[in-house]
């Protein structure tokens, strides 16, 4: 799932009620995907590129522009280890959701109101490792200590995107 908040000071627009439409257009094209395994999961991390189109009251032309959505997910995979490999098909847009989000007054104090956008994405996960037949014809690990963790969780730091991550 992806999902980005943008308020409305940021858009220009003065009140929430004023929005008559919004239109996301998400670009699967330019999307920067990240996928790790760790012991049991695959992990993927990135940004889509959208344009997004609002229609206001009493403005002739939408306010369009473009941003990146962040996505992230954790898919449960039993056995898989960090060593295996992995492979995804192209993401496939499954639905986009915009909601408008009234500011609220919390102890005096108003909070941002913006619109709230969301992707659902699907994609197929495979996760495959390299086995050999030992001399009574079993499947055997090539590497038998694949899963055993050495200390300290795995750290990962994943480049931003080429196209500089516009935001």
């Amino acid at each position: 799932m992806a999902e980005r908040f943008i308020p409305l000071t940021d858009l220009g627009i003065p009140i929430l009620g004023d929005i008559l439409s919004i239109t996301v257009t998400p670009d699967l094209d330019g999307i920067t995907r990240n996928a790790r395994i760790i012991e049991d999961k695959v992990v993927n991390m990135g940004l889509i590129p959208a344009t997004v189109s609002i229609s206001v009251l009493n403005i002739d032309l939408p306010i369009t522009f473009t941003t990146s959505i962040p996505f992230q997910a954790h898919t449960d995979f039993p056995g898989a280890c960090p060593q295996d490999m992995l492979q995804e098909t192209p993401f496939e847009i499954e639905g986009i959701f915009t909601q408008q989000v009234p500011g609220l007054d919390v102890a005096g104090v108003v909070t941002l109101s913006g619109i709230l956008i969301k992707v659902i994405l699907r994609t197929t996960i495979t996760v495959t490792r390299s086995v050999i037949k030992d001399a009574e014809g079993n499947l055997c690990d090539v590497d038998p200590n694949r899963c055993k963790t050495q200390g300290t969780p795995p750290s990962f730091n994943f480049p931003a995107p080429s196209n500089g991550g516009t935001i």
